[in-house]
């Protein structure tokens, strides 16, 4: 199934990988565009004609995208090849207005899929993967309120599996090879992550302990300054904390 085209077989053998391989208590509602300008928008007009049901989380895929969209609104490069995804999926019980956990959750829950593949993956805070400091993966996590009640976990992945990628990215095939590079089964990999990031919301001081034993540097670059902080580690609240001498200060996405 080497190179296989998500188009080919559509959702169907998403659905089939998944029920193969993860037992689910949650039925997903699946789409896919060929090509689309960027899945959010996808995502978005598909929810605002049907919205979300409880146990029934809804993902678009798309073969390419010409107007991926990643982190601080950066393009993200989605050519053929890789798996292109926006997910939607309700959470019952409270949750706090924190879309920088819910990012670090679904990194160390795909990380988990991806380490079984025998792969060194190191999470760059607050959401991206990378292998030997190239990119493999970028995650894009939203939440959705009514009021002051959270309505809907939206997350936007982007994984590198056999496309071309910019110079400073990597693709799986480049570091295992031609081994499971199928996008049906890494598409239902990343449904599976979406999941399971759920349960680490459930008990943050282990997902922030797990995240900062994979974090990629143990250094941090004020991008504005150029002032270089020792990591000292992530908070309850997925902040990283940085330590220079006597000085320290806690970093959130928000800034």
């Amino acid at each position: 199934m080497n190179n296989q085209k998500l188009d080919r077989g559509g959702v169907g053998l998403i659905y089939k990988y998944h029920k193969l391989n993860h037992f689910s208590p949650r039925s997903w509602r699946l789409k896919l565009k060929p090509i689309c300008a960027s899945t959010e928008i996808e995502l978005s007009n598909w929810i605002a004609e049907k919205p979300v049901k409880k146990n029934q989380p809804k993902a678009i895929f798309s073969s390419c995208q010409r107007f991926g969209q990643g982190q601080g609104g950066r393009i993200w490069h989605a050519p053929k090849g890789g798996v292109w995804v926006s997910a939607a999926i309700k959470r019952d019980g409270p949750f706090e207005n924190n879309s920088q956990l819910y990012g670090l959750a679904v990194a160390l829950a795909l990380v988990d899929r991806i380490e079984r593949m025998g792969v060194n993956v190191k999470i760059k805070w607050p959401n991206d993967l990378l292998v030997d400091g190239q990119k493999l993966a970028g995650i894009l996590p939203r939440l959705s309120f009514r009021g002051e009640k959270l309505r809907l976990l939206r997350v936007g992945v982007g994984l590198n599996l056999f496309n071309n990628v910019p110079k400073e990215g990597i693709s799986l095939k480049q570091i295992i090879g031609d081994k499971k590079m199928n996008i049906s089964f890494w598409s239902s990999e990343v449904l599976f992550a979406i999941e399971r990031s759920l349960d680490f919301l459930d008990n943050k001081n282990f997902l922030c302990s797990q995240v900062e034993k994979r974090l990629w540097s143990s250094k941090y670059v004020d991008k504005h300054t150029g002032y270089l902080w020792n990591i000292k580690g992530i908070d309850s609240s997925g902040r990283l904390i940085l330590l220079n001498k006597d000085k320290e200060k806690v970093l959130s996405t928000t800034l």
